[in-house]
């Protein structure tokens, strides 16, 4: 009984496991890098830029790529309003390509990976909160929900709420992915409104409870 009964904690634990800290699976584009959490506290993992990319175009040479606009490697030449975005900044490898964002400007930057989770995991983009207090740099389409049947390069919308210029640079920190388990209820309709529960908000809406 003793090792039988081992053997069913074992597995016991593991499906725990399996609840809890799910597998999931992480495909890493040409450019890109597997996200991270900065520290063990962490529940977000941190993700990174790989290249400012079209809204509506996919790469021609990569299907599962958004077509790169500025790849921070080359100047495109076909591009007018991109090309004169690029600047040289110094970074910690020395001078290289940056993008600068003017004020008000939002631009699409894909993250460089692909993940596969069971059903019903999701994960959302949310910003950092560094760069929204320190420099006012903020993702405008938070939380962007992806969901477990995506098998494409999640896209992040990021606007300069400065009032100067802001440089993009590759590998920087951009956004978070956050793993959630989603619930997905039963919706049941019913023909009338009074057959809902009463409450005591009733249809108040916005600001209907007050800021104290």
């Amino acid at each position: 009984m003793g090792r039988l009964q081992k053997f069913i904690d074992e597995r016991i634990q593991y499906f725990l496991n399996q609840r809890d800290c799910p597998e999931v699976k992480v495909h890493i584009l040409p450019g890109g890098k597997m996200p991270r959490r900065a520290t063990d506290g962490s529940v977000g993992f941190d993700v990174f830029l790989r290249a400012v990319v079209s809204a509506h175009e996919m790469d021609p040479d990569n299907k599962i790529l958004r077509k790169p606009l500025f790849n921070f490697k080359d100047v495109p030449k076909d591009n007018p309003y991109v090309e004169r975005h690029i600047t040289v900044a110094p970074t910690e490898n020395g001078n290289e390509l940056a993008y600068t964002m003017e004020e008000g400007e939002s631009v699409l930057v894909g993250i460089g990976i692909v993940v596969e989770m069971e059903f019903p995991l999701f994960h959302w983009v949310v910003p950092r909160s560094g760069l929204a207090s320190k420099w006012g740099i903020t993702v405008t389409n938070a939380p962007g929900t992806v969901d477990p049947d995506y098998r494409g390069e999640a896209g992040v919308l990021v606007l300069n709420n400065n009032k100067h210029p802001f440089l993009l640079k590759k590998d920087m920190k951009i956004a978070q992915a956050l793993f959630q388990r989603a619930i997905i209820p039963e919706l049941v309709e019913i023909e009338s409104y009074e057959d809902l529960s009463k409450t005591c908000r009733g249809t108040g809406g916005f600001g209907s409870t007050g800021i104290r």
